[in-house]
C-alpha cells in the first residue's frame, strides 16, 4: 500500500513539473539596436518575434521548439503593448527635444567663448544701465563658457 502511494505521489509529482516546463514561454526577439533579446514578456507592440516553448518528453531532456507568432490574443497584454509603445515614444520625442536644447546650448555657449576671448573689455547691461565686466567676472565667464562647451557639445 505504501509502495502506491508513493508511485502516486511521483507520478502526480512529475506531471506537475512537466506542466508547468511545457507551460513556460520565452520570446526571443531584436531590439531598436539589433541585439536579441530573450523575454518572458512579449515585446514591444510592433516587434516581430518568436514564441519558444520548453517542452519535455521521456525520451530527451528540454527541447525548445520555435513556433511563428502566436495567434492567440490576450486583451491584456496588447493593452500594455499599447501603454509600453506610448511610453517609448513619448521617451524618444523627449530624447530629440533634449538633443536639439543640447545643440543650441553648444552653439550659444561656443559664441559665448569667442566674445569673451576675442576682447578683454566686455560691455554688459544690467537693470537697463550698461557697465563693464571686470577680469573675475569676465574669467568666470570664459569658465563657465568652456564648461557649457563640455557638458552640451558632444
Amino acid at each position: 500500500m505504501s509502495k502506491l502511494k508513493l508511485f502516486l505521489l511521483t507520478a502526480v509529482t512529475a506531471f506537475t513539473m512537466n506542466a508547468a516546463i511545457a507551460g513556460e514561454v520565452i520570446y526571443k526577439w531584436k531590439d531598436s539596436n539589433g541585439n536579441i533579446k530573450y523575454t518572458q514578456s512579449k515585446p514591444p507592440s510592433g516587434i516581430d518575434y518568436v514564441t519558444i516553448r520548453n517542452r519535455t518528453s521521456t525520451k530527451t531532456d528540454a527541447v525548445k521548439t520555435f513556433e511563428a507568432k502566436s495567434e492567440v490574443v490576450d486583451p491584456v497584454a496588447e493593452e500594455q503593448d499599447k501603454v509600453i509603445a506610448a511610453q517609448n515614444a513619448d521617451k524618444n520625442r523627449v530624447d530629440a527635444i533634449n538633443a536639439q536644447r543640447a545643440e543650441k546650448n553648444c552653439v550659444i555657449s561656443k559664441n559665448n567663448l569667442e566674445a569673451l576671448n576675442r576682447s578683454t573689455r566686455i560691455q554688459i547691461e544690467e537693470n537697463g544701465e550698461r557697465r563693464m565686466l571686470t577680469d573675475e567676472e569676465r574669467n568666470n565667464r570664459l569658465k563657465e563658457a568652456k564648461d557649457n562647451i563640455a557638458k552640451f557639445c558632444k
